[in-house]
């Protein structure tokens, strides 16, 4: 058997996280104006809920990959 050394350790990618939250926060715009177009005003809390958890992931991913790649990682978030 060969021997295996130490795991490399990945880094998060941030930038990836972030697009996936922005990605959220469009579906969910696109979705709510979708539906008020067609009349149905009843899942507005739930769109809402998702735009913002989109938006507040991104700053915070945004965030914690500038302080990734800056080094200023001894404060956390």
């Amino acid at each position: 058997m060969a021997r295996q050394g130490p795991r490399s350790t990945t880094t998060p990618r941030w930038g990836l996280r972030t697009l996936a939250f922005l990605a959220l926060a469009a579906a969910a715009i696109m979705t709510s104006n979708v539906m008020y177009a067609n009349g149905d005003d009843d899942w507005v809390l739930l769109t809402s809920a998702g735009t913002v958890i989109g938006l507040v992931g991104a700053a915070v991913c945004t965030v914690r990959g500038v302080r990734a790649v800056t080094g200023s990682g001894s404060r956390r978030l």
